[in-house]
């Protein structure tokens, strides 16, 4: 699966002060899911992880505080660290 294929994301939109993940997580497409199914060792294995967050009503708050908080490792949001890196620059 490709990891390339990078969501268009109105950073605009986003959530200013996302809560803190415990509350919210509970309604996340990834509850329950095994942690490390979101943290994969490279952009090509975050496939199944990008699925989860794909169906998720919440991925914007999740984004949102991925990019807030600086979270550098794993999938948040529908995107994986390189596309939050370069969401980072975008908004920097």
């Amino acid at each position: 699966m490709r990891t390339d294929r990078f969501v268009e994301f109105d950073l605009q939109t986003l959530p200013a002060n996302p809560s803190p993940p415990d509350m919210w997580q509970e309604k996340a497409a990834c509850f329950g899911i095994d942690p490390d199914v979101f943290f994969p060792i490279s952009e090509e294995e975050a496939g199944p992880a990008l699925t989860f967050c794909g169906a998720c009503k919440i991925r914007e708050t999740c984004l949102a505080w991925a990019l807030k908080n600086g979270e550098r490792y794993g999938v948040w949001g529908g995107t994986t660290e390189q596309q939050r890196r370069r969401l980072q620059r975008q908004v920097a």
